[in-house]
């Protein structure tokens, strides 16, 4: 059989499917990306660059779902697991936040927003050291 052909009956054959339920699953799912990376040698903060990455469909919804703050303790959950340490720094629990909060005090904010915007530019880059394309959809 050609390769470009499918055939339903090639139990090797891959097949997608969809399961149907009432539960939130992003959290196991995004467990599972963390575990997969951590094995293929990503450290922790690549990981959390592959959840804050918009091209990775999976870990972004989760991040989305469910926030920074708790994909970094699942990341921490999982590495200790597996008998790893992960120390995030203590300044940037939230990284638009400290750079919104000077020009919020002073109540300009076109110029919070900017900052903001600035700070999501110089630090989009992959897991790799890429930087992520600015897509406008």
């Amino acid at each position: 059989m050609p390769k470009d052909e499918f055939d339903f009956e090639d139990p090797f054959e891959l097949n997608g499917m969809v399961v149907q339920s009432r539960d939130d699953t992003t959290r196991e799912m995004a467990e599972t990306f963390v575990e997969e990376f951590m094995r293929m040698s990503y450290s922790h903060k690549q990981i959390l660059a592959l959840f804050r990455n918009p091209h990775y469909l999976g870990p972004n919804l989760a991040l989305q779902k469910h926030g920074e703050p708790s994909v970094r303790d699942l990341i921490a959950e999982v590495f200790a697991r597996w008998g790893k340490v992960v120390t995030w720094p203590e300044h940037s629990s939230n990284r638009y936040e400290a750079a919104e909060s000077p020009t919020l005090a002073t109540g300009n904010r076109n110029a919070a927003g900017s900052a903001a915007m600035a700070e999501m530019d110089s630090a989009a880059i992959d897991p790799m050291g890429s930087p992520i394309p600015k897509l406008n959809v």
